[in-house]
Formats: C-alpha cells, sequence, structure tokens
C-alpha cells in the first residue's frame, strides 16, 4: 500500500539546463559518446551537434608560433625576450563553455518523482519475508494560463496485482482547466469518496476492498471556497473504472475476469474552517455506479462521513462508510469451480466500514496509529486492523517508515491471520 505521496518538483528550465551542460560539445569532447543519445533532449544537446577540434594546449602553442615566426627587434639586438608563461600540469586554461538557455516554454513544465523500498517481515505461521521496490515513478504537469496536463507514470519489476496489465501503469492521468476556485479533469483522476488517506503506507480494510486510492476514467470537477470558513467540494462521473488501484483480488470489481464498474457517479462536499495553525473539517460523500458481474448487473451504492482536525503537528480523523449492493462475486468466501458439485463463491451486500487514526510529530519523528474495520453483514464476517507506526524523516526528500500489521478476519468457522507483520519502507524523492 502506498499513501498518495507529495514530491518536490525540479523544474524542466533547470533540469534540462543541466543535461545541456552535460552534453555540451566539450564535454563530448573529453569523454565517450553515450550509446544512444536522450530522446527527451533536444538535438543540440543529445549529441547531433559535431564537437570542435581541440585546441593545443597554451605552452605548445606559444613554442610553434615563436619557432614559426622572425625574431623581434629586441631578440635582434641581443635582448631577452620574456618567456611565455606556463601552466601546471592538469590546470585548467580554458573558460568554460556556458550551457546553451533553455527555452522560455520549459518554464511551464515541473519534474518530480521517487522510489519506494519496501521490506516486509511476516511473524506468523511460516509465511516468508520479502524486499522489493515498491515502485518507482514520475510526477509530469505542465500549465498553460488556465489549462494543465498532469501524468504520473508508475513502475516496477512485476506486477503490483495479478489483474494488472503489466509492471508499468498510469496513475494519473489527466488535463485540467481552473476556473477560478474550480477545476476541471478529464482523464483519468482519482475518485473522492469519504476521506482521501490515512497517512499510511500499509493502508487498512478500505482500501484492501477498493473504496480509496482508485482512479478512473472519466470527469471530475473539485475546487474549494472561502476562508478562514470554506468549503471542499467534487463532482465527478466516471464511465469506467481504473482497473489499477491497489485493492486485493476479488476484493473488488476490477480483479473479476471479465467485470467493471461502469458509470460512477461521485459527489462529495465538506465544509472546513482554517484557524491559523491547524483546520478542521466534516464531509459528506455518496458514489452510485453499477457493477457489470459475470452474473449480471449489480446497482451499489455508498455513503460517507468523515471529520479530521490538524494542529500543528497534531492530527485526527475519521470515517464511517456504507455500502448497498454487491459489487463482487467471491468475497469473504471463494468459490471452488473444481468440486463436485461446484461451489459458488458467497459475497456481500451489506457493507460497513470504519476508520479512525491520528499522528503526533516531534521534530523528525512522527508517530501514528491508524484502525480500520469491514463488516460484511450478509455473511456474517468482520475484520478489524491495527496499524501502530513510527516515522523518520531524514531530510527533506527522503524518509523511513516502520509499520506494525495485526489483520483478523472473524468468521462463523473461526479466526483467520490476514496478516501479522513487520513493514519498513524507504521513501525517496525529488
Amino acid at each position: 500500500m502506498y499513501p498518495r505521496i507529495a514530491f518536490r518538483s525540479l523544474s524542466t528550465r533547470t533540469a534540462l539546463t543541466l543535461a545541456a551542460a552535460l552534453f555540451s560539445p566539450l564535454a563530448l569532447a573529453q569523454a565517450p559518446d553515450p550509446a544512444a543519445p536522450d530522446p527527451a533532449l533536444p538535438d543540440s544537446t543529445a549529441g547531433n551537434t559535431p564537437a570542435p577540434a581541440a585546441e593545443p594546449a597554451p605552452a605548445a602553442a606559444a613554442a610553434a608560433t615563436e619557432a614559426a615566426a622572425p625574431p623581434t627587434a629586441a631578440a635582434s639586438e641581443g635582448t631577452t625576450a620574456e618567456p611565455a608563461p606556463s601552466t601546471s600540469a592538469g590546470e585548467e586554461t580554458t573558460s568554460p563553455v556556458p550551457a546553451p538557455p533553455a527555452p522560455s516554454w520549459y518554464d511551464d513544465f515541473s519534474i518530480g518523482g521517487g522510489v519506494i523500498l519496501y521490506y516486509y517481515q511476516p511473524t506468523f505461521d511460516d509465511a516468508k519475508n520479502d524486499i522489493s521496490v515498491y515502485f518507482a515513478n514520475l510526477i509530469l504537469d505542465g500549465h498553460w494560463q488556465h489549462f494543465g496536463l498532469h501524468l504520473e507514470p508508475r513502475f516496477r519489476d512485476t506486477k503490483l496485482r495479478s489483474f494488472y496489465e503489466g509492471p508499468v501503469w498510469l496513475q494519473e492521468a489527466y488535463g485540467s482547466a481552473n476556473f477560478g476556485p474550480v477545476t476541471l479533469k478529464v482523464g483519468k483522476a482519482y475518485k473522492l469518496l469519504g476521506l482521501f488517506w490515512d497517512n499510511s503506507f500499509y493502508g487498512n480494510v478500505q482500501v484492501y476492498d477498493g473504496l480509496k486510492l482508485d482512479p478512473n476514467y472519466g470527469i471530475s470537477l473539485e475546487g474549494q471556497t472561502g476562508k478562514p470558513f470554506g468549503v471542499e467540494f467534487s463532482a465527478q462521473f466516471f464511465p469506467v473504472d481504473g482497473r489499477t488501484n491497489v485493492s486485493l483480488t476479488n476484493r473488488d470489481t476490477v480483479s473479476v475476469p471479465g467485470a467493471r464498474r461502469r458509470n460512477a457517479i461521485v459527489g462529495r462536499v465538506a465544509p472546513s474552517y482554517d484557524f491559523g495553525e491547524g483546520q478542521a473539517h466534516i464531509g459528506l460523500s455518496a458514489e452510485h455506479f453499477e457493477a457489470d458481474l459475470p452474473d449480471g448487473e449489480q446497482g451499489v451504492t455508498r455513503a460517507a462521513v468523515e471529520a479530521k482536525v490538524t494542529y500543528r503537528t497534531l492530527g485526527i480523523w475519521g470515517e464511517g462508510l456504507l455500502q448497498k449492493g454487491r459489487h463482487v462475486t467471491d468475497f469473504p468466501y471463494a468459490g471452488d469451480a473444481s468440486a463436485t458439485p461446484p461451489v459458488p463463491g458467497r459475497a456481500s451486500g451489506d457493507n460497513r466500514y470504519l476508520l479512525v487514526g491520528g499522528e503526533y510529530g516531534i521534530g523528525p519523528v512522527t508517530l501514528r496509529y491508524n484502525f480500520s474495520y469491514g463488516k460484511y453483514e450478509d455473511v456474517d464476517v468482520h475484520e478489524v486492523m491495527h496499524v501502530p507506526a513510527i516515522g523518520v524523516a531524514l531530510n527533506g526528500n527522503l524518509s523511513v517508515l516502520g509499520e506494525y500489521v495485526d489483520w483478523i478476519r472473524d468468521t462463523p468457522e473461526g479466526d483467520i491471520i490476514a496478516d501479522r507483520s513487520i513493514n519498513v519502507t524507504v521513501n525517496g524523492h525529488f
């Protein structure tokens, strides 16, 4: 799991100026050519401009000139000519070649990115540990007056989930238009239902059911007005789901073969109060969509109430969410097609969720705790997850987060350990 990470942006003008200096004709004359020019760079900085012939060393040049030239009047009269100044070996004797200026339109772009290194250590049964790059990503933004473009590609060595098309995907990709306090996004953007996130890495029951960090394809109208009293609001329509949330297999429509979430309508309103060193808000949101499942379409409605208060380094939040309608076929009970007779899966269409958490920062250290709960009423199953955590910001671009996870599923047949583990992430970004 992962939060929506805020990245520091390096302006494209600065990045390309540095690149131009590295790949200038002088640099090419002193180092081997790269195996292939970077297609992102202009031709003039990608090795397509021939390097000038190397100039002779100043001392050698003076000697050659003196040998070829006739004696001066002073020399013919027996006066000793003043020797040319010499330089020590390796001393820079030429002025550095200035980098070519970047075009002014590069100022309209920014680039950010990062990587998350993830260590997983289970503490139950014979489960095995693992270490991996959870993902690396780029954040690309362009702005032209009232219009913008946002892209976030993410990369891994392997698929994040079995239902992903591959190890590379677009987390978000949309064009935008800004009209005062309102922004219109068209493309692939996050659904806004309830609290956006709980500041953890591992996550909560809700995100594994596809309720959070869920990008979809469609239109999103978002805005915020007023201070210190204000209102956050959004209205969204998604014809189809985005197929790249982090839900687990069978727990959301996106992982059911041949299924899609269609025609989702989402709305949210959250009055807020900004009191200088902190902010408080409460919010109401709702969603309705069609779960296009192999056994037929199901109408699904969700409603959420949320609240959050922050003051200096203290934050407290909570959310309650109800769902009516079945959006999967095999959770909490998976079917078995190989049995005789085949055993169908069992899913719940009456679900209730709760999320409560808080954090407190002391210098570079942040202490955090999250509790999440899911109740699947139709099949009498519920899940409870505790995630205490401690994070340390090593600097503005590097942090370490350690979390302990205790995740239990309570069923009529008995308790099941979904996960008990220590999770350590190193998050670096620029």
